[in-house]
């Protein structure tokens, strides 16, 4: 009987994390992978552990307490994350706003330029 594994991208990933590696040093190591890879890497680890009803349900709970969980960024959405945390609204309440988990806040604003050495601008990278 043929059980499933992790795809190597996500064997690698979470390799990676096992490591020590936070996600932005995997994107700066590995221009093959995004932040979108890791999320996948982790949610098909996931599945190996859970039953598929048990994902679904997980999945319908978090999008039920974060609407726009897991969908992709738009430009607007970019900007008002930009603006409020330039006027210093915390992770929490910008997710709250936004519809999206405060680890997506966190994640998006360091892809964004805005956690890292002179964090306080845009790097010009998109989706």
């Amino acid at each position: 009987m043929d059980h499933p594994r992790l795809s190597e991208k996500s064997t690698a990933i979470l390799s990676m994390i096992a490591q020590g590696y936070v996600y932005n040093q995997i994107i700066e190591c590995r221009t093959d992978i995004s932040y979108r890879d890791i999320y996948h890497a982790a949610e098909e680890a996931l599945k190996l552990n859970e039953h598929e009803s048990d994902h679904k349900e997980r999945l319908a709970e978090i999008k039920n307490k974060h609407p726009k969980a897991y969908e992709k960024w738009t430009p607007e959405e970019d900007e008002m994350l930009s603006s409020m945390h330039q006027q210093g609204d915390s992770h929490a309440e910008i997710a709250e706003q936004l519809q999206r988990q405060p680890s997506a806040i966190r994640s998006r604003l360091t892809k964004l330029g805005f956690n890292g050495p002179g964090g306080n601008g845009r790097n010009g990278i998109s989706n």
